[in-house]
């Protein structure tokens, strides 16, 4: 779990759905492919959408009132955590996945994650409690929405869908609800001041997004000199005014940007290599400039346009960044120190013992 369960807010998690119903759509498409002359039924059963969403198996068993962990202050039993997992399936259909390939040690980290979101929402006030609710019943009229696009807007299915997931309104609204208890609570000491001074502090760099456009002669089955040609050539032909886009398409050794013209739209300008990064941030915007070396070859850039962000515009990524932060402190200096123990059951995905 790259990123812990705890602090996915309702937003991201309604964009994690997104996501991850696109994916299995995909996938159900694929599988639906089958020859005209078939007349057994299967194409029916294929093309029902509720296929796309099929219930959580998960990878143990355990009773419903078994304590899978003890805490200072509570526990959390074998059915909290089964609501928990299928509540995390129904908002986040790839961490589903994740949860049926778990073994025990990673069902431990699934446990440890929903122990500090009780622990946390456990310290929550009155007015965190009375806006958690109210944003969990925004959000999963916004889950559901997204669904019913899945869907044919046919609310009968969703219902249904709820059903054979496992899961139902008020299960989805409470587990929506802790999690936003535990943000609240740790949002508590994280205020606009604090977030300005932390902008302040950034480099020109870490506040700067720029639209980008490159083609890649990759070094990987040519050499230097040969990826240095190439580049040259496609610099001139660029500089004649052939189109910038076209001659990407065709020539880019970059399967993430080909698609696109090698386009990379506002994107901030740190997450790439320093020489890459270094011309995004220096180089005249709507002009090509020469080929930039890298470890992965020469690259003919021209910077689209580029700008730095302001404060308001960057307040809710620095408070997302500090929230994980946050937790990170709270999870090394206080939950484990709280956890007095685990009783995970056994994954059916545990590696055979050793003879």
């Amino acid at each position: 779990m790259k990123r812990s369960v705890a602090i996915l807010s309702s937003a991201v998690l309604v964009v994690a759905l997104m996501t991850g119903c696109g994916g299995k759509a995909e996938e159900a498409k694929q599988d639906s492919k089958t020859p005209a002359n078939q007349t057994d039924g299967s194409n029916q059963a294929a093309n029902d959408p509720l296929v796309q969403f099929p219930k959580l198996t998960l990878p143990y068993a355990a009773d419903q009132k078994a304590v899978i962990v003890e805490y200072q202050g509570g526990t959390v039993t074998g059915k909290e955590f089964e609501e928990f997992l299928r509540v995390i399936n129904f908002m986040n259909p790839q961490q589903g996945t994740m949860i049926e390939m778990a073994d025990s040690k990673s069902l431990k980290a699934f446990a440890r994650e929903f122990t500090a979101t009780k622990v946390l929402a456990s310290r929550s006030d009155d007015a965190m409690k009375k806006e958690s609710k109210e944003l969990a019943e925004k959000t999963f009229e916004k889950i559901k929405t997204q669904y019913m696009s899945f869907l044919g807007k046919d609310e009968a299915q969703f219902n249904k869908l709820m059903d054979g997931q496992g899961v139902t309104k008020d299960m989805i609204l409470n587990q929506m609800d802790l999690i936003n208890q535990s943000i609240n609570v740790m949002k508590k000491n994280i205020d606009d001041a604090t977030l300005k001074q932390t902008y302040d502090q950034m480099d020109k760099a870490s506040r700067t997004v720029a639209s980008v456009r490159h083609i890649l002669i990759s070094t990987e089955k040519r050499t230097p000199e040969e990826a240095l040609k190439i580049s040259n050539d496609l610099e001139a032909r660029l500089k004649k005014g052939e189109d910038f886009a076209k001659l990407a398409t065709e020539f880019t050794d970059d399967p993430g940007s080909k698609q696109s013209g090698g386009l990379y739209e506002n994107a901030d300008v740190t997450q790439w290599v320093p020489e890459f990064k270094e011309a995004s941030l220096t180089q005249k915007v709507g002009e090509v400039g020469p080929p930039v070396k890298t470890n992965f070859g020469y690259h003919i850039i021209k910077v689209e346009n580029r700008k730095e962000k302001t404060f308001d515009e960057m307040k809710e990524q620095l408070r997302a960044s500090s929230l994980e932060k946050a937790y990170d402190t709270f999870a090394k200096t206080e939950l484990d120190k709280l956890i007095t123990k685990f009783n995970i059951p056994q994954s059916k995905n545990d590696a055979p013992a050793k003879k």
